[in-house]
């Protein structure tokens, strides 16, 4: 469609394609819920508001939960998931209708799964399969149409997860309207000339071309990495410094040295350590926290392995904990401030896994933005975007809705966060005149 200016114009426009964004790109195709069966809350007072809004969810306000003390979010989420233990297809009560569409784009760098494109080839995720999928086209139907046999309670394999995503896709009609390696680089509230309420700026990552649109929405799903942090350290554009993480193969020599601390540089020095590199593992957190992470997750095949290095000798795995790197010389060499003082190790290769951000720079037209910090049990941590907890839109930018990880009051997971997807589609639908 097109807008005033020349400006390609849509209803809502999507930044991103991870879990988060696909959820409510689904939701605004036309995918509506509605609950069927013999369903139950544990509210009476919840109970008797579903039934009386069964057939067409997305229609009423949730303010109106808010306002029971009930949060709109577990509205949906315990339908989705009502218990840990997947539930067999034929039991599930959310069910969905095909309506009107609306008029939504999806801009992302990666194809549909996010930064799960862009993990390493051999990563699982944390949580079960069935955590990790999204109600519109559960995983356990994924599984069965494409004959794998696999446990809806076990952990994922990227190879099969990103799968997932790109089939999701394709089964509910969105690639249309998904265009990929595509960046948006900045978010900024049209001119009074324009009929819209924002300016989405985008670069197309192959071409270098620039695409300027005008939207009335924003779903703001960019995921928490697209942002690297930054390590501030001298010579670290050394050609043998990476700035992440991917496969033991990728890393010519035998001393490899990471940097981080997180779940993914935990991963790198554990399967560097097993693919027979000499690790030395850098990270500014102290031991007694790290332990108590290796030990709180052995039920993760990595950390399994993870005690199993701890319990050994550690031949080819050094710890530096409590330690900063300060500086990368040329031909290898690194110095590492440590509680003991400063030290230098010879590496054939450094990487840098210090994790990332939602990239909020592309909002910064808006001014100061209101933030909740958000941590998790595995160091996972990150700002997230203070949301009306009925319709997850910010509080400081009408029109703007984050997604998946970004917004406050999810979880850390897609099962923490993919409800969000209804409270953002209903409230744009609602406004819209689509339900």
């Amino acid at each position: 469609m097109s807008g005033g200016n020349d400006l390609e114009h849509h209803s809502v426009i999507i930044a991103g394609g991870g879990p988060g964004g696909l959820g409510v790109a689904a939701t605004l195709e036309g995918w509506h819920p509605r609950f069927e069966g013999d369903y139950e809350f544990p509210s009476d007072d919840v109970q008797a508001f579903a039934k009386a809004n069964e057939q067409n969810p997305l229609a009423f306000d949730p303010h109106e939960l808010l306002e029971r003390g009930h949060r709109p979010i577990e509205f949906y989420r315990m339908r989705h998931h009502p218990i840990q233990d997947a539930q067999p297809l034929d039991e599930w009560s959310l069910k969905f209708t095909k309506q009107k569409r609306a008029d939504w784009l999806m801009l992302t760098t990666d194809g549909p799964g996010g930064l799960w494109n862009n993990v390493p080839s051999e990563q699982m995720t944390l949580g079960p399969a069935h955590w990790m999928e999204l109600a519109h086209y559960p995983i356990g139907k994924f599984y069965e149409q494409t004959g794998r046999e696999r446990d809806l309670n076990a952990l994922v394999h990227r190879d099969d997860l990103v799968p997932y995503y790109q089939a999701y896709a394709e089964e509910l009609g969105l690639n249309d309207h998904i265009r990929t390696g595509v960046k948006v680089t900045n978010i900024a509230p049209a001119t009074d000339d324009l009929d819209a309420r924002f300016i989405v700026e985008s670069v197309d990552q192959s071409s270098g071309k620039t695409t300027t649109y005008s939207c009335d929405y924003v779903v703001f799903g960019v995921g928490p990495r697209s942002s690297l942090r930054k390590l501030e350290a001298n010579g670290i554009d050394n050609n043998y410094v990476s700035l992440a993480y991917t496969h033991p193969d990728d890393y010519s020599g035998d001393r490899v040295l990471v940097i981080g601390g997180g779940r993914s540089a935990d991963w790198a020095a554990q399967e560097l350590h097993d693919a027979g590199k000499m690790v030395v593992y850098a990270m500014r957190q102290q031991p007694d926290t790290h332990l108590k992470l290796i030990n709180d997750s052995q039920y993760l095949p990595y950390y399994q392995r993870w005690g199993e290095i701890l319990s050994g000798e550690q031949e080819r795995m050094g710890l530096l904990y409590g330690s900063t790197v300060t500086a990368f010389e040329p031909e290898g060499l690194v110095t590492i401030s440590t509680p003991e003082g400063l030290v230098q190790v010879q590496i054939d290769h450094a990487i840098v896994e210090i994790g990332g951000d939602p990239d909020y720079n592309i909002l910064n037209s808006f001014g100061d933005l209101t933030f909740h910090a958000k941590r998790d049990n595995f160091r996972f941590q990150l700002n997230q975007m203070v949301v009306d907890q009925a319709t997850f839109e910010s509080v400081d930018i009408t029109g703007l809705y984050p997604a998946g990880y970004s917004a406050q009051g999810t979880g850390l997971s897609v099962i923490g966060f993919h409800a969000g997807c209804f409270l953002i589609a209903g409230d744009i639908l609602r406004k819209s005149g689509l339900v």
